[in-house]
Formats: structure tokens, sequence, C-alpha cells
């Protein structure tokens, strides 16, 4: 027969999550968080603006460049947090993307040529010498003592590239085509590994003596890995057509099919279900049922391994721009709206493999208002991956008003945003005084500045949706 003060001592493990603490229980003595990425415009240029008369061979990049800043120095509550982040670095920086673009007059047109980094992210985090300490003395009942380190790096890569190949001709003086058709590459990674080392020891005491066990939970029984890789290629079409003043660039969609895997495997306690992480018992005295004290004093543990092997869908929408030259060559206004919306979601044809381990799967060793996991040690044989990726965005309509002085250029607009993730839509409603039908409005802003001939050197600086420093130069031959 087991004292009462020993089972309150149990009550007050299982309940450390949902208490709160007068001291830290975990200092992480050191955190990096890295935020990295570029993104180009340059895939919106139109087939009418190539050069008819001469040549042109140019190559321009982001440029790039580095911020950080010592961050938070505590997370949750100052008074009764249970994390503490002595020293939080933060890194935030462009990539240095690419573009080449070459055109040549040729067949009485202009033959172009082009490859593009569009966009790129990269997200890295980690924390280093993180120390869980867990010592709380129960008055009059006896102690609890955890100790142990955490290390945990992240990683998530993300890749967007075209090609584009095109030609353009002027079957008439007042009149302008153009064809265009782009190749797009994605790629994205990610990777994960959670290690702790946590062990510790329970003492009580009471009128029925004193008892004291050992806790262990080492990285090579409680632990968590994740690694995942997708590949796909898409084309799509862009023709465009000119007469006299007014264009019209008609951008035709793309579904890209992402190949891939994500692979996880991961251990818990024996007393947390893998499969969603709840705790398996709803009553403390369930600890002190048949075998559960004795898995809980071996640290016995659950597996599970899933394997996710559906494609990622991307889906870049249609557009149609028109646009009318208020100033020839100087000052013009352009018009987009945008059918469909940018999405990338899981295809769910076929549920992933699971397969899940644990020798807590006795169900003689659950009591009334437990939750007994599957006979054999087998948690669900299917995982619901809808959620696995789930987002939309929304660029509804864009009006833009662009200018080019001299060596100056400069473009001033707006253009309405909305984003959807896990289910939940609309989630910019409300952030801006300017909406259209819920969608806010975004404001663009961008200018630079072009100096010499025939090498001729570029530089602009974009604000407003994405901000980004990009230069470059250009050969006229």
């Amino acid at each position: 027969m087991v004292s009462r003060p020993f089972r309150q001592a149990l009550a007050v493990l299982l309940l450390l999550s949902q208490a709160s603490h007068s001291q830290p229980i975990l200092l992480i003595g050191k955190a990096d968080a890295e935020l990295s990425g570029a993104f180009s415009y340059d895939f919106l240029q139109s087939p009418l603006t190539r050069p008819f008369d001469q040549g042109r061979a140019q190559i321009s990049l982001n440029l790039p460049f580095n911020a950080s800043a010592q961050a938070q120095k505590f997370l949750g509550t100052i008074a009764d947090s249970a994390v503490v982040v002595p020293e939080l670095f933060a890194r935030v920086s462009q990539d240095l993307n690419a573009h080449v673009d070459v055109s040549a007059p040729m067949f009485g047109g202009v033959l172009f040529f082009a490859a593009r980094e569009n966009a790129s992210l990269r997200v890295a985090g980690a924390l280093g010498n993180a120390v869980f300490n867990l010592d709380t003395t129960l008055d009059g009942v006896g102690s609890i003592l955890l100790k142990g380190s955490i290390h945990m790096p992240l990683l998530f890569e993300m890749h967007w590239r075209s090609l584009s190949f095109g030609y353009a001709f002027r079957p008439a003086p007042w009149v302008t085509l153009g064809f265009q058709v782009h190749k797009h590459e994605f790629s994205a990674r990610t990777s994960g590994d959670l290690r702790p080392d946590l062990s510790g020891r329970i003492s009580v005491g009471g009128d029925a003596g004193n008892t004291s066990f050992l806790v262990e939970y080492p990285d090579n029984k409680v632990y968590g890995t994740a690694d995942g890789y997708y590949q796909g290629t898409a084309w799509s079409p862009e023709m465009a057509v000119g007469l006299g003043p007014v264009r019209l660039v008609s951008r035709m969609g793309a579904r890209m099919s992402a190949k891939g895997h994500v692979d996880v495997t991961y251990a818990v306690p024996f007393f947390i279900d893998p499969a969603d992480f709840q705790p398996r018992f709803t009553e403390p005295d369930s600890f002190l049922a048949a075998d559960n004290l004795r898995r809980l004093l071996d640290g016995e543990t659950g597996k599970r391994d899933i394997h996710i092997k559906d494609r990622l869908i991307l889906t870049l929408p249609q557009s149609h721009t028109v646009t009318v030259d208020l100033w020839p060559g100087k000052l013009a206004l352009s018009y987009s709206k945008v059918f469909g919306h940018v999405s990338i979601h899981t295809e769910t044809a076929r549920p992933a493999a699971v397969a899940a381990t644990g020798s807590a799967a006795n169900p003689s060793a659950v009591t009334p208002g437990a939750v007994a996991p599957a006979p054999g040690g087998t948690d669900s044989s299917g995982v619901n991956t809808e959620s696995f990726v789930d987002l939309d965005l929304f660029p509804d309509q864009v009006i833009c008003l662009s200018g080019t002085f001299a060596w100056f250029h400069a473009d001033v607009g707006a253009h309405s945003l909305n984003i959807s993730y896990g289910g939940k839509g609309h989630l910019l409603s409300g952030l801006s005084p300017l909406e259209w039908d819920g969608d806010p409005f975004v404001p663009i802003l961008d200018f630079g500045f072009t100096w010499g001939f025939p090498l001729v050197f570029n530089t602009d600086f974009f604000v407003s949706p994405l901000p980004a420093v990009r230069s470059g130069v250009t050969y006229a031959f």
C-alpha cells in the first residue's frame, strides 16, 4: 500500500505543466534565431519592355546585408515565468540572389532569355546550453528534483527559381506583340533534432516513512527528429499586346506538383500519448495502478515514426495587367487583376504511413479515468496531413503609377492582400483603414537610379511590400 504523501507527489509531477512557478524551470543559456531571404520583382517584367533596336545583357542581384540584435530576455510573464532566456540573439539578412537577362534583335523582333532567383527563404534556430532545473520542495511531503539539458537545432529552406524564354515583334508601327514562357523550379527542405537529457529524484516523506526513487529520461529514450525534402517543376505562358499607348499583359497560372517526403520520429515518456501528446491518464492515481509505477521508475517511452509521402501542390494564379502611357516614355498608369490565389497545400490522396511502439500498451494497466492505448502498442495507422501545409495568399487588385525621368525612376501604388493559413481565413482583415471587400490595401513604393552608356549601372530600393536593395549592370550592344 502506497502512502498518501507519495500519491500527492506524483500528482504534482503530473500537473507541473499547468502550474505556476515562482522560479524558472528552464534556463536557456543561449538561443540563436536567423531569418534570411530574398525576393525579386523582375519576374513581373513585361515582354514589351525589351529594346528592339539594340542587344542587351544584364546581370543584377540583391545586395546582401545583415541586421542583428540582442532580442528579448524573457519569455512569458516576468513574475511567474517558467522559461528564462538570458541571451537571445536574432539575425535578419538578405540573401544574394541573382538575375541574368539577355535580349538580342532577331528575325525582325527581339529574342530574349532570363534566369531568375525569384524568392528564397531560410529560417534557422538553435537552443544552446539549455538547462532544465526543477527543484521544488513540498512542505511536509517531500521534494521533486529534475535536472538536465536540451539541445534543439531547427532549419527550413525554400527556393523558387525560373527560366524564361520569349520573343517580341512589331507587325505595324503602332502594334507590338510579345510572348514568353516560364519554367518554374521549386525546392524546400526542413530538418530538426530535439535531444533532451533529463534525470532526477522524487523524495516523499510522511508518517509511513520516507520513499525516494530516481527518474531518468536520457536523449536515447526521449527525442525527436524530422527530415524532409520537396522538389517540383511547372511551366506557365505569358502573352502581351500593345496598341499605341495601351498595353495588355496576360500571365497564365501554373499548378506545380512537388514530390518529396517528410519523416518524423519521436519518443515520449510512456504516460504521454505519442499520437496527440496528451496525458494517457486523467487521474494521478492511475500511475499507481498495476505496472504503471514500474514503467515510471524504468523510464519507459512510446515511440512513433511518421512518413509523409503526399505531394505538395503549389498554385500560381493568372493575372491581367492594363497599362496606359500618360506621358509616353516618362509616366504610365497600370491596373492588374488577379484571378485565383497563390497556394501551397498537401495532396491528401492517401494517408501517411505511421508506426508506433511503446511499452505502455497494456490495457490492464489503465484504471478507470485513464485513456488506454491501442492493443499491441500500436497507435493510429494513419495521420491527417491536411494541415501539414495550408497557406493561401490573395493578391486581388494592383494599381501602380510608374515614372522615369532622366536617371531616376520610381513606382508608387497599392494592392489588396489577404492570407489564409491552417484553415483560418482573412488573417489580415481589419489591419488597415483602407480595404476592398475585407482585404486591406498594402502600399507599393520603390525607386532607383540608372546612369552610364553603353555600360549602364543601376541601383533600386524596394521599400514596400517586400523590402530589398538591388544593384546591377547592363551592357548594350
